[in-house]
């Protein structure tokens, strides 16, 4: 099992091209340009597990090594120095410290119970395939009841998106619904729960509710197997992390509103400092960096699991808002329940190595069309043989040659419907590159809904 390392030398993967002629307003399916014969690209993979694309440790050699040694006996030695002096016991300030709570703590009732009203967070969320607004209920846990819809007032519609990092007018529509039970704002208070109560709505209109113009592309994509151009995923931003004196991409991510990027907790394995962390946004070449960010916050999900890579979903916040143009948008995050399938539109993102003996990643964006594979088929003994878990997802080919690998760590998988583009997965891990039955798999960003606004709603509260 390693972490995916974008290598590509394939026909469906090439550097940018201005490309003559008009290019067609629906996105296209993956096709292999005529004449170009393929390319099967057979990476060899030690047994051991592989660490993330990180380029500035590929000239490093044996000092690299007898450095890497040195580090370990230190941090050994730190290590036990610190757990005597219980240092675990503390939160890095670089990251959302975890609150303290009374006991028997009940979830999204309206009180707040932890220091820092952890537990009435995520309480909220989105169905689809409509947008309409469930709240958990005050009275049971894991209730969720629609709220009423009120024509005449965006208070709190505005009050939801905001606690979730969405900023500007919401907008809201009625939707028909058959429910016994729902809510009502009575007013804005401190948390979602505490501004609504239980009733029915007599006219069966409830609240659908749309925080963000995400998922468009305002340029049309090339047909056929031609890398990305600027525009075509204004959602992917480059990670760099600093070495030494200066600062080398190591993993991608992914634009969700105006301040937050969604990417994998495996990309901090070296650091989690916000301060040894760039982000760029709306490039499609590492050699021209714009748009440059620096980070505020970078929270790793605290149930990652580094030997299963489970629960490899990650956030960081700007310090600065993204200011959004035909480059720079971001990508949906998808809806309650709603699902991804073999018949979606799918594509992969990222900056990778294009030779695998190269010791730099490619400096284009580079991007390959994919298809979700069940996770009954996955899970088969000659596939991943039961590896893959509720918050993972496959996406690529079984018969091999395309799969992430051509994309990066921590970067989108894109799936389109209805005409909006959505944050299905991000870039987790694989096995080999390009490997019959051996596709590539990802963080299912459905599964992180609920922590993910937490996270953001948090923060607020920092």
């Amino acid at each position: 099992m390693e972490h995916h390392q974008p290598y590509a030398n394939a026909p469906y993967i090439s550097p940018p091209n201005n490309i003559p002629g008009s290019h067609g307003t629906f996105y296209q399916p993956y096709s292999i340009q005529p004449g170009v014969p393929p390319t099967h690209y057979i990476i060899d993979r030690p047994p051991t597990r592989k660490l993330p694309f990180l380029s500035f440790f590929s000239n490093r050699g044996m000092n690299a090594a007898v450095i890497l040694i040195g580090i370990i006996v230190v941090a050994g030695l730190a290590l036990i120095a610190a757990y005597k002096l219980n240092a675990f016991h503390t939160t890095p300030s670089n990251s959302i410290p975890r609150e303290k709570c009374l006991s028997n703590v009940t979830l999204c009732n309206g009180v707040a119970e932890c220091e820092r009203g952890g537990d009435e967070m995520g309480c909220a969320r989105f169905l689809w395939d409509n947008s309409m607004v469930e709240v958990m209920s005050r009275k049971k846990e894991n209730l969720w009841l629609p709220v009423c819809y009120n024509e005449y007032s965006s208070d709190f519609p505005s009050f939801v998106c905001q606690r979730y990092g969405f900023e500007g007018t919401p907008a809201t529509a009625p939707v028909y619904f058959a429910s016994n039970e729902a809510l009502h704002s009575t007013g804005i208070q401190n948390t979602i729960q505490g501004s609504l109560q239980s009733t029915t709505c007599a006219n069966g209109q409830y609240l659908s509710l749309r925080c963000l113009d995400c998922g468009k592309r305002m340029a049309n994509r090339i047909i056929g197997g031609v890398s990305a151009k600027l525009g075509d995923y204004p959602w992917q931003v480059s990670l760099h992390q600093r070495a030494g004196n200066r600062f080398a991409h190591v993993c991608g991510g992914t634009i969700i509103n105006n301040k937050w990027v969604a990417t994998a907790t495996h990309c901090f394995q070296e650091t989690v400092d916000p301060a040894n962390w760039r982000v760029y946004a709306g490039i499609i070449n590492q050699h021209n960096l714009n748009a440059m960010h620096t980070v505020t916050v970078i929270v790793r999900n605290e149930n990652y699991n580094s030997d299963t890579d489970d629960f490899d979903m990650a956030l960081m916040k700007m310090k600065q808002p993204f200011i959004f143009t035909a480059a720079i948008q971001p990508a949906c995050l998808p809806m309650m329940n709603q699902n991804f399938g073999q018949n979606d539109i799918c594509f992969i993102s990222g900056f990778g190595k294009t030779i695998q003996s190269s010791d730099e990643g490619s400096q284009y964006l580079m991007q390959a069309q994919v298809h979700v594979i069940p996770t009954s088929v996955c899970n088969k003994v000659n596939v991943y043989n039961g590896a893959i878990t509720p918050r993972m997802m496959c996406a690529g080919y079984l018969q091999g040659q395309i799969d992430s690998c051509q994309g990066d760590s921590g970067g989108p998988l894109v799936c389109q419907q209805g005409g909006i583009w959505y944050l299905a997965g991000v870039t987790s891990w694989g096995s080999g590159c390009g490997q019959a039955n051996k596709p590539g798999v990802y963080s299912n960003v459905n599964a992180f809904l609920q922590w993910i606004y937490k996270q953001i709603e948090l923060e607020r509260n920092s």
